[in-house]
């Protein structure tokens, strides 16, 4: 190829480069002296903001005002005409487009720069990083929903482990009395009329004690299954309710209620927050020593957000390494003659509350009494 034509390709390629590219003089005698251009493509020329482009006395800083450290740039630039190679200057932001630089010697006083228009690839990089963003946040979210299903499961899988032990036992157990008793009845013809109602009155109660639990698992699975629609609920209301249904559950036994004035409404469910308060008095009015009139104290506590509603009672108390396990169904700490229930109550408070959406505890100590709360979003 002549010399000529070869000129003639270079210039045409210099000309319709889309990347500016800008070629500088510099004084190596004097190191202070700054780049100069001499020569700039079209593109180059568009970035240009120079008022009067004059090869002889345009300077870099002129051409592209605050683009550069004017001295740091100087000094890359004469480092790069006595050593050779070439630098990496960065990105520059001008106008809400990003330009890419870089620098490298020609000769031993000319450097070529080349600007490059990054724009499109920063936005692409930034919808990169939005979509690396949300793919992350979906997959935490993901990581949650699996661990929320996990530990629900985890809670069935011991539900039903601990129904199957119930089945196996608590309700065989006043089935095999109920069938031990009527065997007596069948096979001692010199009974007397009172061992027979004796006899009797086992088998009736053994039967009430199956219905109950029977009662209380089809409650506990109500609470588990049934649709809640949560809405603002008078909690003052709610513990009247509850007050009026345990004077028929206690059966005539004595007790004493004090009702704090002025309590909140919260976000709820009627039906079943009556349901959760009169679980825990009845608790509360169950487990007491002998001779002791059981007293229920009921007031609340509010914060910004949430109100908390406390059951206090005078009865027996939990010992703290026992105050988790009573929430879990079929779990009893006395047995059926000392303080008579089907372990399921507790379990019914603990997971009403949580699909109202709050949460419950226990402040208690053995023979100092229980003091119940349960947390609930305050209604606006």
């Amino acid at each position: 190829m002549e010399m000529e034509q070869a000129e003639q390709l270079y210039r045409l390629m210099f000309t319709n480069m889309r990347e500016a590219l800008v070629i500088l003089h510099l004084d190596v005698r004097n190191p202070d002296a700054p780049p100069q251009i001499i020569e700039m493509n079209p593109a180059a020329v568009k970035l240009c903001r120079c008022s009067s482009f004059n090869f002889q006395s345009c300077l870099v800083t002129d051409c592209f005002p605050y683009w550069f450290d004017e001295d740091r740039f100087k000094e890359q630039c004469h480092r790069l005409a006595a050593f050779g190679g070439s630098q990496e200057l960065g990105e520059v932001a001008r106008e809400d487009l990003f330009y890419r630089i870089r620098i490298f010697a020609l000769t031993d006083n000319h450097i070529g720069m080349v600007i490059s228009d990054c724009t499109r690839y920063r936005e692409e990089e930034a919808e990169i990083a939005d979509l690396s963003a949300k793919l992350e946040k979906e997959a935490a979210t993901m990581e949650r929903r699996v661990a929320e299903r996990t530990a629900q499961l985890e809670e069935i899988n011991e539900e039903l482990d601990s129904f199957a032990f119930s089945v196996s036992h608590d309700l065989r157990a006043p089935i095999r009395a109920m069938q031990a008793f009527a065997e007596i009845l069948l096979d001692d013809e010199q009974q007397t009329p009172a061992e027979r109602n004796a006899y009797l009155v086992r088998i009736k109660t053994a039967a009430q004690g199956m219905d109950r639990l029977i009662q209380d698992l089809l409650a506990y699975s109500r609470v588990s299954r049934q649709e809640i629609t949560l809405e603002p609920v008078s909690l003052e209301q709610v513990v009247r309710d509850a007050a009026q249904q345990l004077e028929l559950a206690a059966g005539g036994k004595a007790y004493r209620l004090e009702i704090s004035s002025d309590l909140p409404t919260v976000i709820g469910h009627p039906a079943v927050l009556v349901q959760v308060v009169l679980n825990l008095m009845t608790n509360g009015i169950k487990f007491v020593p002998k001779g002791v009139v059981p007293l229920l104290r009921i007031w609340t506590d509010e914060s910004q957000e949430y109100c908390r509603l406390y059951v206090e009672d005078n009865g027996i108390g939990i010992a703290p390494q026992h105050q988790e396990r009573i929430f879990k169904i079929f779990e009893r700490l006395h047995s059926m003659e000392s303080y008579p229930g089907t372990g399921v109550g507790l379990a019914i408070v603990r997971k009403a509350v949580q699909r109202l959406g709050g949460r419950i505890g226990l402040e208690s100590n053995e023979g100092e009494g229980s003091r119940f709360w349960i947390e609930l979003r305050r209604a606006e």
